[in-house]
């Protein structure tokens, strides 16, 4: 009996630390909605100016503090801000627009990434000035090493953006994103971009736009004009024991 009431006290024990928990993260996601949406609402770039720095550092302060944030879905704040997490929950972007820039948009991030049971948190401490975004990460397998092929978009102006991949790794406990895994003609490289008018999609349904595709062990990359139109061909990367191999185009 004795037993059993121990290992009922425990489990009460945890489920209530786990209940607080929740209660907390659920309080926090409303607030910084909340804040999020007035920064967004304000006409007055002054104030703006001052909301959204004020955003920026707290939410930095709070996911940097809070390491259970990282298991934690966010539904209700990815109404407003880009929150992507890898299919393994290893790694995850937070990205916001700071409502700061003009056509040439301005982005802030964190990341968070698990290793050896720890999160880990990486951020500016000063306000981000970015044009990229995060839109996707697709977990590929290569020479026996996870990699994240991070999809990032660039808003430059009404008319000039870009989309690329990028491969991070998670490796004796640090992120690493400079690994050359994509292998063209001529050269290995660690990121591949793809700058284009935006004009030349503007009526294709998706957004964030899906130029840049995956398809089983198979990399596409949009050819583009010299006019920045993107074409109805790609560039194709097969996946081999060690990269991404450029095999053609289709």
């Amino acid at each position: 009996m004795a037993k059993f009431f121990s290992f009922f006290v425990i489990c009460f024990f945890i489920s209530s630390t786990l209940y607080g928990q929740n209660t907390t993260l659920d309080n926090k996601e409303i607030y910084f909605s909340k804040e999020y949406k007035s920064l967004s609402g304000h006409e007055d770039y002054d104030t703006k100016t001052v909301q959204s720095v004020k955003f920026s550092q707290e939410f930095k302060k709070f996911i940097s503090e809070n390491p259970e944030t990282f298991a934690y879905d966010f539904n209700k704040l990815k109404e407003n801000i880009y929150i992507i997490t890898s299919e393994d929950k290893k790694l995850r972007f937070y990205v916001w627009d700071t409502e700061l820039g003009g056509t040439m948009k301005s982005f802030d991030q964190i990341i968070q990434y698990s290793s050896n049971g720890k999160v880990k948190t990486i951020y500016s401490k000063e306000q981000s000035d970015t044009p990229y975004f995060i839109s996707e990460i697709v977990k590929k397998e290569i020479n026996q090493q996870n990699y994240y092929l991070v999809i990032s978009n660039g808003i430059f102006s009404t008319k000039d953006q870009a989309q690329a991949v990028q491969a991070y790794t998670i490796r004796n406990g640090q992120l690493i994103d400079s690994d050359k895994i994509f292998k063209t003609k001529t050269t290995t490289l660690n990121k591949i971009q793809v700058d284009f008018d935006f004009f030349s999609v503007v009526d294709r349904p998706e957004r964030p736009f899906k130029l840049i595709k995956f398809d089983q062990n198979k990399l596409y990359i949009p050819i583009v004009d010299e006019q920045g139109a993107v074409s109805k061909k790609f560039l194709i990367y097969q996946l081999n024991n060690n990269y991404f191999q450029y095999i053609g185009i289709k």
